[in-house]
């Protein structure tokens, strides 16, 4: 993560509201000064050793920090970690997809874990089975519950196995509060150093794959209880079925092997982000393809980032799968895995079979590059005026209207059609209804998947024909496309439908004389010119200068017009922080306005008797308080989204 200027006090911001001022100032200091020693931050901050040391144990508790102790000097240093400060803002989110993918007891687990840091499985076993009710005579090792919630040590044991197996949560070393960019370093110079006179054994090469190999080694060690809970108890199944918010008590807690008491667990924030970003990608294909489609979408996802640590490659080795090979999953894998609730007849066109391209439909494309070979081999037919196959499948209409239907989809009918009495009118739309309802689940699942390798997002790749077809997801391409999306969303919010076309251009062809962009936008030049200077004033395009001879006269220069992707979305990025740092200051004045009205409603015997005891001015003044809040919040979330977008996911 980037930490700029708004960031750094982003994040001080949400550390000041969660954990107090004194967390927040240490960590606004060590965001400026950067690395520091106790010494070097009552310096900094103007804090006592007492204060300092209770401040550092806040932000240390909640992996805030990392630390290393110096072993010749025994001098410990302190430094940020903005990811894990910035992680804050998106517990709810994270808590949310827990409880949609695991369950009820899964997310009280990984809350808890949140509002703790980390803990010893000891002290979770306490906590836990101290709200197991003692009135009604049930043992302890008894894990059925009315809520849904963790009230055993068996229960406590299955949710937390599960959880780690899933690597939604992690143990805890020694290790863990460093710095793996230190580690780094310090891995590659004790593998790369040499004696004085002697030389170097291995090739840069040989050492590389060894600096990787052990880094590799270092990361992965807390996934030690991971693979030992794969092998006992085997890979993690879904979510249990819940009915009236509990769970089944046949479920096998008692088989589990009870974990040791003296492990440290915290929540795992890069397997978390996974998560959120299937949430994202399924929602992005539910709108662009249909409600079903993004739902069987998400059951891929699952399947294909189950064994997927990150998002993005690691920064320092450039690994995102942990040396694994690209996943692929078949059809039956994927039916397996979907819900029974979900109805995957709906959301899928129909169309007879012999206006179908199957050929088409069902091509293999093994690698990413074969999109772009299809690409070339479709431009070089063009020119040959072939008539165009239709599209293989259609998501709500078929392919067999042609180019007089009406503007509702519809064919139009002949002006000579016959008129028939009111309720015996000729339908306009006939299907041939010809073994649809026959087909298989299976087959129709297939339709669906069929349409996301389709669409120009590429969602999905058909790239086998194993188990009746075998489908992945690049994952770099899919989520540049998702930020060209974002991205022109917002030009076309800041710019207008203008802006976006110009910068479209931009994209397409790279540099442009000023002269040609108003015949390629088909715009005025005056319009042109003055748009284009609003965006290089807001910093989405810039000019380059090309001078015809040393003069330099305006009229012997030439003028190019560019689009910086990478440099606009940073810029972006350092917006939506300033805009996320500006709501949170807004609802904190806010909430010093109100400061009596929230104060009176904290109250115990107030709560939940708001309107009975509050006069009508004092209620209608928490109410709009309370409406404000929620928009504000609501607007950090978007813009939380957009963050994710163009720099986790």
């Amino acid at each position: 993560m980037l930490v700029t200027k708004h960031a750094a006090e982003l994040c001080a911001l949400l550390v000041s509201d969660l954990f107090g001022e004194l967390p927040s100032r240490i960590l606004a200091a060590l965001f400026t000064k950067g690395r520091s020693s106790i010494a070097q931050l009552a310096q900094y901050t103007s804090l006592g050793p007492r204060q300092l040391r209770n401040g550092l144990g806040v932000l240390l508790q909640h992996n805030l920090l990392y630390h290393y102790t110096d072993p010749d000097t025994r001098i410990t240093s302190y430094e940020t970690n903005p990811d894990a400060c910035y992680s804050l803002v998106r517990s709810g989110k994270i808590l949310e997809v827990i409880d949609s993918q695991y369950g009820t007891a899964e997310r009280d687990l990984v809350q808890t874990l949140m509002q703790l840091g980390y803990a010893r499985v000891a002290d979770l076993t306490h906590a836990f089975s101290s709200r197991a009710p003692k009135a009604n005579g049930r043992a302890n090792g008894t894990h059925e519950s009315t809520s849904g919630l963790i009230e055993s040590e068996d229960h406590l044991n299955a949710v937390l196995t599960r959880l780690i197996q899933a690597e939604i949560v992690e143990t805890v070393r020694p290790d863990s509060f460093r710095n793996p960019a230190e580690v780094y370093r310090e891995i590659e110079t004790e593998l790369t150093k040499t004696g004085p006179g002697e030389k170097a054994t291995k090739s840069k090469g040989e050492q590389h794959t060894a600096i990787i190999d052990r880094f590799r080694t270092f990361r992965d060690q807390g996934k030690m209880l991971k693979r030992q809970l794969d092998q006992s108890n085997g890979p993690v199944t879904k979510k249990r079925k819940l009915q009236n918010g509990a769970s089944h008590v046949d479920d096998p807690f008692d088989e589990v092997a009870q974990l040791n008491p003296n492990i440290i667990v915290r929540v795992n924030h890069e397997k978390c982000l996974v998560q959120l970003r299937n949430q994202r990608l399924a929602e992005f294909a539910a709108d662009t393809v249909g409600e079903v489609t993004g739902q069987i979408y998400r059951a891929l996802l699952e399947l294909l980032t189950a064994q997927l640590p990150r998002c993005q490659p690691d920064p320092l080795i450039g690994d995102q799968s942990g040396g694994q090979q690209q996943v692929a999953v078949t059809s039956v894998q994927i039916l397996e895995h979907l819900d029974e609730s979900v109805n995957v007849q709906s959301g899928i066109g129909k169309a007879p079979k012999d206006k179908i391209d199957f050929q088409s439909a069902e091509k293999i494309k093994a690698t990413p590059l074969d999109y772009e070979s299809d690409s070339e081999d479709d431009s070089d037919e063009r020119p040959a005026a072939r008539p165009r196959a239709p599209r293989p499948l259609s998501n709500g209409h078929g392919g067999d209207f042609d180019a007089s239907d009406d503007d509702d989809g519809f064919p139009a009918q002949s002006n000579h059609q016959t008129q028939r009495p009111n309720g015996e009118r000729q339908t306009k739309v006939k299907f041939e209804d010809d073994g649809t309802s026959k087909d298989s689940r299976l087959d129709q699942m297939r339709q669906h998947l069929l349409l996301l390798a389709e669409g120009k997002h590429r969602f999905v790749r058909h790239c086998g024909t194993h188990g009746r077809g075998q489908w992945t997801v690049d994952f770099g391409q899919l989520m540049e496309s998702l930020r060209e999306v974002e991205l022109d969303a917002f030009i076309e919010q800041s710019f207008g439908r203008h802006g976006l076309r110009l910068t479209r251009i931009l994209r397409e062809k790279g540099k442009l004389d000023e002269k040609m962009l108003p015949t390629a936008a088909l715009m005025k030049k005056s319009d042109v010119q003055g748009k284009m200077l609003a965006m290089q004033m807001a910093g989405l395009v810039d000019v380059q200068e090309v001078p015809k001879d040393n003069s330099r006269l305006a009229n012997r220069t030439m003028f190019f017009w560019f689009f910086d992707g990478e440099r606009t979305q940073s810029q972006l990025l350092d917006d939506v922080y300033k805009a996320m740092l500006r709501c949170l200051q807004t609802l904190q004045v806010e909430q010093y306005k109100k400061r009596e009205v929230l104060s009176f409603v904290e109250r115990k015997d107030v709560k939940g008797k708001e309107e009975e005891v509050m006069g009508a001015e004092h209620y209608n003044t928490y109410n709009q308080h309370l409406e404000d809040q929620e928009k504000l919040i609501a607007q950090v979330m978007r813009l939380d989204d957009m963050v994710a977008v163009f720099r986790d996911y």
